[in-house]
């Protein structure tokens, strides 16, 4: 009996496979290739929060302060001796009381520049603000009384032209002021707000040259004491440390070092970060800490290295406009970058989660500056001063562009595999209408939308149907229009068949 050469193999039915991964709590990755991400980063994440467990859509905004003449360049906070707090808004032609809602009132102190530098100090009978732009005269305020401050008022500041001062630091019970256009810095006596200022040249210091851009004290060990130092940076990027509480003794007074971080970008490129101190340049965001161990020219112990990319495209392109700073939001656990793209105009911010070292991208706040008051976070632009990170409106609208990209992913399989299903799990606490679209094998997106549907209040985890797409890697696209309600994402799910290996 003649029997076949070859068997006749069975059928093999496709077995769909489920997997499940993170939200991108892991944040936004602008750094790696898209087939070295971890499943829990993400391509994109616009108005998307990371928190620790799932991804929150970030907070809205609401109106404070109206009617103010101009734009706002400064939002300076004053703390009085008993702890009450008030905010204060500079244009280029006063400076306003904004801390109450509503229209504010008359100016307090002629200005013709908005741009300040600002500090807090208490010389044991008032509590003092000091702004100061390069431009006018110092701005002083005591709880009740403001001052332009030069050699006859009083208080006064003698020794230099006050109207150049620039920057201001407490350090070591002392109120220190850059120059502008200078290597050189000024200080009083400790204890005083106002007398003779003593000038420190630090140009034998700066071997790379340029001029003193910012200064800051920090408090090394995360409190005030004998090892904080004083550190200055040049606009070269050159950070020049000393430590002590006398510049005017030898034995007080001594360097620490010097150091190259890189280029900052503009004069509020310094932030208290914990312990350390933060240095915002054009590379990225870099922790002063990391100069004193000698591995600060390694961008991998940037805070923002894992967007060192967006960053480094952004201070590019709009290093040269004025509106850079970067604020701890201690309510949120957020360290917050404002990114102008034009003054008076469009702004973004990349926003850091303060625990997880998570980013990610906040687009409709087109913040001048931002500022704490009681802490609570604002900022002020054209429209005046407006209270943000709060409710889930943007001024009474939904909040726009809600937009993740997820990390790419093969599903543990280099084989070819058909996508059947896949689900972002969602807690809405109301309606929202969610466009999900499936990105593969690395495409740019947007991409061809799969899904549209309604978020029903409560956790959302219906599975979604796409067109059968055929494909090795493959990336969820979720976009959300607009919401008015709160959206917590608690994970990404897929089904899929493989199919032959290559």
């Amino acid at each position: 009996m003649r029997q076949p050469l070859l068997a006749k193999a069975p059928l093999r039915l496709a077995i769909a496979e489920q997997i499940s991964y993170p939200p991108p709590v892991g944040g936004w990755n602008a750094r790696d290739a898209y087939s070295a991400m971890g499943p829990e980063d993400a391509v994109i994440l616009q108005n998307w929060f990371p928190g620790t467990s799932a991804v929150v859509t970030r907070g809205g905004t609401s109106s404070h302060a109206t009617g103010i003449p101009g734009v706002g360049k400064t939002l300076a906070t004053y703390s009085a001796m008993n702890g009450a707090q008030s905010m204060f808004t500079a244009t280029s032609a006063n400076i306003y009381d904004v801390t109450s809602p509503g229209a504010v009132g008359a100016g307090k102190l002629a200005r013709t520049d908005g741009k300040h530098q600002w500090v807090n100090y208490g010389d044991g009978t008032n509590n003092w603000l000091i702004m100061v732009n390069g431009v006018d005269k110092p701005a002083y305020f005591d709880g009740t009384t403001w001052t332009a401050v030069d050699a006859v008022s009083v208080p006064a500041l003698t020794g230099v032209t006050s109207s150049t001062l620039v920057d201001v630091m407490v350090y070591q019970g002392r109120v220190f002021f850059i120059q502008k256009n200078t290597l050189s810095f000024w200080y009083l006596p400790s204890g005083v707000v106002g007398g003779a200022l003593t000038k420190f040249d630090l140009s034998t210091e700066a071997s790379k040259g340029g001029y003193l851009m910012a200064m800051m004290n920090w408090t090394y060990d995360g409190g005030d004491g004998s090892d904080d130092r004083a550190v200055f940076i040049t606009s070269m990027g050159e950070v020049i440390v000393y430590q002590g509480n006398n510049p005017s003794s030898s034995t007080a007074w001594a360097k620490v070092g010097t150091y190259y971080v890189g280029n900052p970008i503009g004069r509020r490129s310094m932030c208290k970060y914990g312990g350390d101190l933060l240095v915002l340049t054009q590379e990225g965001v870099v922790p002063l800490s990391t100069a004193l161990t000698g591995v600060v020219n390694d961008s991998k112990f940037n805070l923002s290295n894992k967007i060192d990319g967006a960053f480094l495209d952004a201070s590019l392109t709009y290093g040269s406009v004025f509106g850079w700073e970067m604020t701890i939001y201690p309510a949120e656990g957020a360290l917050i970058v404002n990114v102008p793209h034009a003054e008076n105009g469009t702004h973004e911010q990349f926003v850091m989660n303060t625990i997880t070292k998570a980013w990610c991208r906040f687009t409709g706040w087109d913040a001048e500056a931002f500022g704490i008051l009681n802490q609570e976070l604002y900022f002020v632009n054209i429209n005046g001063v407006t209270k943000a990170w709060t409710g889930t409106t943007e001024l009474g609208n939904p909040i726009a562009f809600i937009i993740a990209e997820t990390a790419f992913s093969r599903f543990k399989s280099y084989n070819q595999k058909t996508i059947k299903m896949t689900r972002p799990v969602i807690n809405a606490a109301g309606v929202a209408t969610v466009s999900l679209g499936i990105i593969t094998d690395f495409a740019d997106p947007p991409p061809s939308i799969s899904s549209v549907y309604n978020l029903t209040v409560g956790i959302n985890n219906d599975w979604r149907s796409p067109p059968s797409y055929s494909c090795t890697w493959a990336a969820a696209y979720v976009f959300i229009t607009s919401t008015s309600f709160a959206l917590q994402w608690l994970s990404n799910d897929w089904l899929w068949e493989s199919g032959s290996s290559l």
